[in-house]
């Protein structure tokens, strides 16, 4: 499936600021199921973007803007090809071979423990976490794909998905004491339960497709969800927030231990303005 995204954000401020300097993490991913077959940045006021990629594999471009300015618009458009049909196609691995090989890979390739160990107030370590709620344990008759059903539906039973419950980056106990919370906050619950189990597991941003009836239903914005490495398939996707498997539906954008590392923006600058909640406007365009 191929899509057309065009994403626009306006920044206001209360009054001029200067010297601001910001990152963003817009491009989609070029993953084996996924091509970035163009991709556009324009701000106003116009500055020069450069770009690296980060440690997650990220694209970043960032920008400084010396000149005062009293608003900053960034659009972007990209044309993105995504052939993930069927994300059930693969044969899970007996449940015993898949932990040997978990732990195998953690030995081999010691970055990929920052999926496993990384602790953070979004995603803290669950057995150093005080809480009434018996988080759900890995069952060792069980493959990795059915355990990760198992938590989500634990989600679902156990949280609330409710627009505007939580903000930005929201700290994981807040989330637990309401027991609700929006996708962001499902993404990092499912994150801490596998990493409880010992198995990496990173948090997305990006886009879901949504059908004309859904989008004038939910409204459109950037989504979340959770992948977890399943030896033999690799990096495989799980939205918490609706009970499913990612499939060609969900565009990734940027990946992290939790959502500060995937943020599609940060800076900072210069000047006593406040910052005014942004405008943001998103159209996907699917073609066959």
């Amino acid at each position: 499936m191929r899509y057309q995204i065009k994403h626009e954000t306006i920044l206001e401020f209360e009054g001029k600021v200067f010297e601001q300097a910001g990152e963003l993490r817009l491009m989609p991913r070029i993953q084996d199921y996924q091509t970035v077959l163009s991709f556009d940045i324009k701000l106003e006021p116009a500055t020069e973007l450069f770009h690296y990629d980060d440690a997650y594999g990220n694209r970043v471009d960032y920008f400084s803007i010396l000149a005062p300015h009293q608003s900053l618009k960034i659009q972007f458009q990209a044309e993105v090809e995504n052939r993930l049909a069927n994300p059930f196609d693969f044969l899970p691995l007996e449940p015993k071979e898949e932990y040997r090989r978990i732990e195998n890979l953690l030995n081999q390739e010691p970055r990929m423990n920052d999926f496993v160990l990384s602790s953070s107030r979004t995603v803290p370590s669950l057995p150093r976490l005080n809480s009434e709620l018996v988080w759900p344990k890995r069952d060792s008759r069980a493959n990795l794909l059915e355990s990760i059903q198992a938590a989500m539906a634990w989600i679902a039973k156990h949280f609330t998905y409710v627009t505007g419950a939580t903000q930005v980056h929201c700290p994981f106990d807040e989330v637990v004491a309401k027991r609700a919370g929006v996708c962001q906050d499902f993404s990092h619950l499912l994150i801490a339960i596998a990493r409880s189990w010992g198995v990496p597991a990173r948090y997305v941003m990006g886009y879901q497709y949504l059908s004309p009836e859904a989008l004038e239903k939910q409204g459109s914005a950037t989504h979340a969800w959770t992948e977890i490495y399943i030896p033999d398939q690799g990096w495989q996707g799980f939205d918490a927030t609706q009970q499913l498997l990612a499939n060609q539906s969900y565009i990734p954008v940027a990946v992290g231990r939790d959502s500060h590392d995937a943020a599609p923006q940060r800076g900072c600058y210069k000047g006593g303005a406040a910052g005014i909640p942004p405008k943001i406007e998103l159209m996907i365009v699917a073609q066959q």
